[in-house]
């Protein structure tokens, strides 16, 4: 059992099943509800928990009503909370999905977490020696940075780039593994080619970038590879990402950086055939 600290965003995430998309003023009925934690570091520190491991989720969420949601639905699945919302009174970051269940289309509605700050003090640093392993996914960058800084050559740090974020390039130097997705463009980058140089040259150990069912391209010692993924008929495809790097996180502990991308890539596939960010869990 290893035990990881995630660094990042949670949000409250509703999500409904439908037959169809509605029309303008049209009620539906829901196929399927949900209520959950969402956001990229929480969905990959559930995905930590559900091999056995620990996960601190160092996080934003308050103490609004609303947020409870997120409490609970995190303590069910093992996740240990740290919460250090600078804003606690305030509505946590919401979510709404709607999945067709026709052709797995998607609508998401929410409000963006920019702004929103943590009042940890990162002068009193962080246990670093308690991990073995550590994820970032670009949010709360400050606090990010100094936890990323005091574990440089200790824990193994993984980046969730979803996107640029400005103020990235001071978390890259303290980064072993970074995954990111096809939207991920650093400055100066036009291509995923280019985005692998970039990452290279900041250090980091290897770098990948996921492409929904397109292979992934991963960078390892200099060299470029393609990794097939799984294919599978999905019905909803919301949070794969972030399942990918929770189950990567797990697996890069006791295995090689290629084969660790293509563990987590069987298990984000495979989430696909489940509707939400929990089922593919019981569901595997």
């Amino acid at each position: 059992m290893a035990r990881g600290l995630f660094v990042g965003l949670t949000s409250v995430d509703i999500f409904n099943v439908v037959d169809t998309h509605p029309s303008p003023n049209q009620k539906i009925q829901a196929r399927h509800q949900a209520v959950s934690a969402g956001g990229p570091a929480a969905n990959a520190a559930v995905a930590f928990c559900s091999f056995g491991n620990d996960a601190d989720l160092l996080t934003g969420i308050g103490s609004h009503p609303t947020g409870a949601l997120a409490f609970e639905d995190l303590r069910s699945h093992g996740v240990r909370v740290l919460d250090y919302s600078a804003h606690p009174d305030k509505l946590p970051v919401l979510s709404s999905i709607m999945i067709d269940a026709s052709n797995g289309s998607r609508c998401v509605v929410y409000r963006s977490p920019q702004g929103r700050t943590l009042c940890l003090d990162h002068r009193h640093g962080c246990p670093v020696e308690d991990y073995q392993i550590m994820l970032f996914d670009g949010y709360y960058l400050e606090q990010a940075v100094a936890v990323a800084r005091a574990a440089h050559g200790g824990p193994i740090t993984v980046l969730d780039g979803g996107s640029w974020k400005e103020g990235l390039e001071e978390l890259l130097p303290f980064i072993d593994y970074a995954i990111c997705s096809a939207d991920f463009r650093a400055p100066g980058c036009n291509s995923t080619k280019d985005l692998l140089a970039y990452l290279e040259n900041t250090g980091i150990r290897g770098s990948a970038v996921s492409q929904g069912a397109e292979p992934i391209i991963y960078c390892c010692e200099g060299e470029h590879f393609q990794l097939p993924v799984p294919q599978v008929e999905a019905i909803d495809t919301l949070g794969a990402g972030d399942i990918l790097h929770g189950t990567f996180c797990h697996h890069i502990l006791t295995n090689p950086f290629s084969r660790s991308l293509e563990l987590a890539a069987y298990s984000a596939s495979h989430s696909c055939l489940s509707y939400g960010t929990r089922d593919w869990i019981v569901n595997r």
